[in-house]
């Protein structure tokens, strides 16, 4: 809204509306208080433009759905099911779905995604539905913290530390660390959900669980990212991607696998190599094609996942932390261990934020060779 504003000409803003009422001019408001509608109500169309191709899809098959088990549920209440799907259907139509009824701005993402039916922004739930949503996300809360991995995961080659920091109660990173049977490799990845709140730590939950299933079949690196891929890309909506970067430590090296995320840092004695994304994000496409980059490490030397929330955190005046700044941390506490350097990056996060309230979930994670 305030970018509506602003682009307004200082001579313009300050000049009053006139307009001819039974033949004299009366003064209605300002020019600038007519851009500001404008502007707000583009925002609001554009708003509910997006939620109605992202919802459209599922309300549709929702109705289908509905429509296969009609004989299977009491007529009234099969009829008022209907009725809200066709509701929500004709608002997408008009402009308006994705827009509180009473306020008119658009409703949280994260409501829409618990429910595509739900016709009220946060605000203006009612104490039944308000109670509802916290209790949903205390459980994924509680369900969350269950599958983070321990802090330190440690083989006789390899240290591991991780810091995870959700923006709300809940997040949409993904941080995973499992010794595998041999003891002595590791798999461990970090990857980034589309969404935020309830629905985003939904899908990070499934996909850890998809890897997990994986992880018993003893498959290559390349073949498990490829079967997640299509795995998730089949039991999820067409809206739902993730972003990832996995791997496997083994006493003779690294491997990696990145799907569409944030490179990973190469720490080495004087020189640090990024490497890139090689593959699409997982649930894009499910035949996507995947490859896996085989690392050498020297005893020492890390190698250092994290998701965009922490490059992408910004301070009080709207500047970015940016990957430069990230790497400088950690070069600060390269000899000190793989701890040392997930504190220090997290403490120069929070010094550089200072009272910025995060906007997205950070997560890093430092796989350092002992030696």
């Amino acid at each position: 809204m305030a970018r509506a504003i602003s682009n307004v000409p200082q001579e313009v803003a300050t000049l009053s509306l006139m307009v001819d009422v039974g033949g004299r001019l009366e003064r209605r408001g300002s020019i600038a208080g007519q851009y500001c509608s404008l502007g707000r109500a583009f925002e609001m169309n554009v708003a509910s433009a997006s939620a109605g191709y992202s919802f459209r899809p599922q309300l549709l098959e929702r109705r289908a759905r509905l429509q296969a088990a009609a004989g299977s549920v009491p007529t009234g209440y099969f009829n008022e099911l209907i009725a809200e799907i066709d509701s929500a259907l004709q608002r997408i139509e008009i402009g308006s779905y994705g827009l509180c009824d009473a306020c008119h701005l658009p409703i949280e993402g994260d409501l829409l995604e618990r429910d595509p039916l739900v016709r009220y922004c946060l605000p203006h739930l009612s104490q039944a539905e308000l109670l509802a949503y916290q209790q949903d996300l205390e459980l994924a809360a509680q369900i969350q913290a269950k599958l983070l991995p321990p802090r330190d995961v440690g083989l006789e080659n390899w240290d591991t530390q991780y810091r995870y920091v959700p923006a709300g109660a809940v997040g949409g990173d993904y941080c995973e660390l499992i010794p595998l049977g041999d003891g002595n490799s590791l798999f461990f990845a970090v990857g980034d959900v589309a969404g935020k709140g309830v629905a985003a730590s939904l899908l990070m939950t499934h996909l850890s669980a998809i890897f997990r299933s994986l992880l018993l079949l003893d498959l290559s690196l390349v073949d498990m990212v490829s079967r997640a891929n299509r795995l998730f890309c089949e039991s999820t909506a067409a809206a739902h991607y993730a972003t990832l970067v996995c791997g496997r430590a083994t006493s003779s090296g690294l491997e990696i696998c990145n799907a569409g995320h944030c490179p990973g840092l190469l720490l080495q004695r004087g020189a640090t190599q990024r490497l890139g994304s090689t593959g699409l994000p997982l649930g894009l496409f499910c035949g996507g094609q995947y490859t896996v980059t085989p690392i050498s490490i020297g005893a020492g030397e890390s190698l250092v996942l994290y998701s965009d929330g922490i490059t992408e955190a910004q301070d009080p005046a709207g500047d970015e932390y940016q990957e430069e700044r990230l790497i400088t941390s950690l070069r600060d506490r390269f000899e000190q261990g793989a701890g040392a350097m997930a504190d220090a990056v997290m403490r120069d996060v929070a010094r550089f934020c200072r009272t910025h309230p995060p906007v997205d979930d950070m997560t890093l994670l430092v796989v350092r060779r002992r030696g």
